[in-house]
């Protein structure tokens, strides 16, 4: 028995070691610039990198990827969920009813970047869980694109 409570008081001292952490404010608007000046320097050539779930711009770890949206709210680029790409979204809403996406366009077009609330799934989980994304527009060759990245509130 006494083994059996070092072994449980052993696991939970480390166990925090291995738990995955959120993503910080920092790291998800360093992931938009990212995805930004690279738009800025090689316009829509750069979402054939930013798709990739290797091309530097998503970090499983930490359910932290980019995402983009056009004027019209269609989905540009998506490196964890490719099958979005070419969709539109325009009007479509969060479980609660938040029209977020057509928020996100709002937003980055009328103020240049800012962030928005809403409700979604993370990566590999059926649940609906608190996430705020940041959003900014990058323009390439007269093109308008909104550029963005989110974290989840909570701990997995």
């Amino acid at each position: 028995m006494k083994k059996l409570m070092l072994m449980i008081a052993s696991f939970c001292l480390f166990f925090p070691l291995f738990a995955e952490e959120n993503a910080t404010d920092a790291e998800v608007t360093a992931m938009v610039d990212k995805a930004v000046n690279l738009i800025k320097s090689k316009g829509a050539a750069a979402f054939e990198t930013i798709n990739k779930k290797d091309g530097g711009f998503y970090q499983e770890s930490k359910d932290l990827y980019v995402f983009v949206y056009n004027e019209q709210v269609e989905m540009i680029a998506h490196p964890y969920k490719p099958d979005l790409v070419g969709k539109t979204f325009k009007g479509k809403p969060d479980v609660k009813g938040k029209m977020f996406r057509d928020e996100i366009v709002a937003l980055a077009l009328s103020k240049g970047k800012g962030w928005v609330e809403y409700s979604y799934q993370k990566p590999g989980d059926p649940g609906i869980y608190p996430k705020v994304t940041y959003c900014k527009l990058a323009v390439s060759g007269g093109v308008k694109y909104i550029v963005c990245a989110g974290k989840y509130k909570d701990k997995k």
